[in-house]
């Protein structure tokens, strides 16, 4: 998720006992509300309030459903949940001794229309930032939706069941599950993308090969180079690099990232009356861009493979 884990409620950083986003056993339960009579909400985020509407237009005809999940929800009635691609599953604790299982499924994109979607996410190296920083961007919602793909599951995509005997849909328990979808959505927008079928870690992986492709030279296909290397008798680097005799010196490691984003250097003097510059903001602003950099060189790291083979 986002890093350091993911927020709460309020936007402060939770320890991620509650959930995971893999199958795991467990028995940690989400953190309840503040207290007996809570109100607090859910969906404080644009696209987590998006969510909340899908379930509440669905169950328009029976409100007294959702209020109960609701009540629910703050309590801590709901036990670990489990986010997987298009999956969501928790117990949740009802009237019997018994925990209730509910499951709330949400339909996947196939891969030639993740394929749209990673195109307009990479469209602006800003764009992953900001999914990197907690936020997603209302024009990568519209673009997807001009590519003609939903982002965000409608109410008609939202499909929750609930092994208890209520026939409602969603029933309280199920709602109770759904709105704590809500939070994660908060926390982390890759929680949207999650849904759809695709790890944060795969969708950083994707858009890492589409701009390393798009980086001027840059050919995935061995048979191109080398058809291009006979064209204009030069030679692919990786073979000449090959062909030189003697020990092949390890290449340079690169630099790890700092431990923590840099701090902006003050100001050597203010700026002049008048100017309309608040030096206070303009430290702000800074500490984010640093705060941004970092996050993006960080979740760049990996291990690169000693030898890489060319694809076909």
């Amino acid at each position: 998720m986002s890093p350091g884990g993911p927020r709460g409620p309020g936007g402060s950083r939770t320890s991620g006992d509650w959930w995971s986003d893999e199958p795991a056993g467990g028995g940690h339960r989400p953190p309840a509300a503040t207290g007996a009579g809570s109100r607090r909400p859910f969906g404080l985020t644009w696209w987590g309030r998006a969510w909340v509407d899908a379930l509440e237009h669905r169950a328009a005809l029976d409100p007294g459903r959702l209020a109960r999940g609701r009540s629910y929800a703050r309590r801590g009635a709901v036990g670990r949940v489990q986010l997987t691609a298009g999956l969501v599953m928790a117990p949740v604790q009802g009237s019997r001794a018994d925990p209730y299982t509910v499951t709330i499924r949400v339909p996947t994109f196939r891969r030639v229309e993740w394929e749209r979607v990673l195109d307009v996410i990479g469209t602006q190296i800003g764009r992953t930032a900001a999914l990197l920083d907690g936020e997603l961007p209302p024009e990568v919602v519209e673009d997807v939706g001009a590519a003609g793909l939903s982002l965000l599951p409608g109410p008609g995509e939202i499909r929750p069941a609930c092994s208890c005997p209520d026939w409602g849909e969603p029933c309280k328990h199920a709602a109770a599950v759904c709105y704590l979808v809500a939070d994660l959505l908060d926390a982390d927008p890759f929680t949207a993308l999650r849904l759809r079928g695709r790890s944060r870690d795969d969708v950083l992986t994707a858009l890492r090969a589409r701009r390393t492709a798009a980086l001027p030279g840059a050919d995935t296909s061995g048979s191109v180079r080398q058809a291009r290397a006979a064209d204009d008798g030069t030679v692919p680097a990786r073979s000449a690099y090959a062909d030189q005799p003697g020990e092949h010196p390890e290449p340079p490691v690169p630099p790890l990232p700092p431990d923590r984003p840099g701090q902006p250097v003050p100001l050597a003097q203010e700026p002049p009356r008048g100017s309309g510059i608040d030096p206070g903001a303009l430290s702000a602003i800074a500490a984010a861009a640093a705060r941004r950099a970092w996050e993006l060189a960080t979740a760049d790291v990996e291990a690169a493979p000693e030898d890489e083979p060319d694809q076909p």
